[in-house]
């Protein structure tokens, strides 16, 4: 019985010390990994050495890469990705950023650019704005010549829009909403869109007849009527006949004649 005894805590401690001796070599092991991680991370190995920018055609590689605060030498693994990308994000031109880290030592930012598709002017001040209606910058007058769509006049104060500013204009919106519905057929026909306001939009063609269309309710019916009315009949519906032709009520069109 005492034998047996013994040996039975001669294992138990046996157990104990192999437990133990396994639990400090994890420790030991969990330590050293730690500290070759945390010297290799901060090793000039992870230094950023080049930095790659893909999608952009009309903003400049040295304005994103000034936008995104990307410094050579910095360590890749403690830049702020998201950080980077609001600040491209900043630039009116830029809609969306993707940055990838292409380890050991590099970065690559890809962009898409936002496209300029309306032009709205007042007076002698020219805007060319995307289809988030978000200001892209200011344009000429030499712009209308190449223009694809109709131009668009706005209020003196919808006009004071500034590069990354987005339109809340009503009669911009209305105008926009008729040209996205308009195939080349109608627009060849127009010369531009009058947008004072939502109520007061309409279209100019290109012999001066003026035709209202006002909010962009019911767009297919007016566009029906237009194309009945100034179109098919374009010999009695004209700017030497005609003052102008009213689509917004919903009712048959007013036409009023000189």
């Amino acid at each position: 019985m005492t034998s047996r005894r013994t040996t039975t805590k001669y294992q138990r401690r046996r157990a104990q010390l192999r437990r133990t001796l396994t639990a400090g070599l994890g420790l030991i092991f969990i330590f050293m990994a730690g500290f070759c991680g945390y010297s290799l991370a901060n090793s000039s190995l992870f230094d950023l050495s080049e930095v790659q920018v893909v999608g952009n055609t009309t903003v400049t590689m040295e304005d994103i890469l000034e936008a995104s605060g990307l410094r050579t030498g910095s360590n890749i693994l403690k830049i702020s990705r998201q950080q980077a990308a609001e600040g491209i994000q900043d630039i009116p031109f830029i809609k969306s950023v993707d940055i990838a880290r292409n380890f050991p030592s590099k970065m690559t930012i890809t962009v898409t650019e936002r496209t300029p598709k309306y032009l709205v002017y007042f007076g002698n001040r020219y805007l060319a704005l995307d289809e988030e209606l978000r200001c892209l910058y200011e344009a000429s007058l030499a712009a209308t010549a190449n223009w694809p769509v109709p131009v668009i006049q706005l209020s003196s104060e919808s006009i004071m829009l500034e590069p990354g500013e987005v339109s809340e204009d009503e009669g911009l919106k209305a105008a926009a909403a008729l040209l996205d519905q308009l195939d080349p057929f109608f627009l060849e026909n127009i010369k531009e869109i009058d947008a004072p306001s939502q109520w007061d939009m309409s279209v100019i063609n290109l012999d001066g007849l003026r035709v209202y269309f006002g909010p962009p309710d019911n767009l297919p019916q007016k566009l029906q009527n237009y194309e009945e009315l100034v179109i098919k009949n374009a010999a009695e519906c004209n700017a030497q006949k005609l003052e102008y032709i009213d689509l917004r009520y919903d009712t048959n069109p007013v036409i009023k004649k000189k």
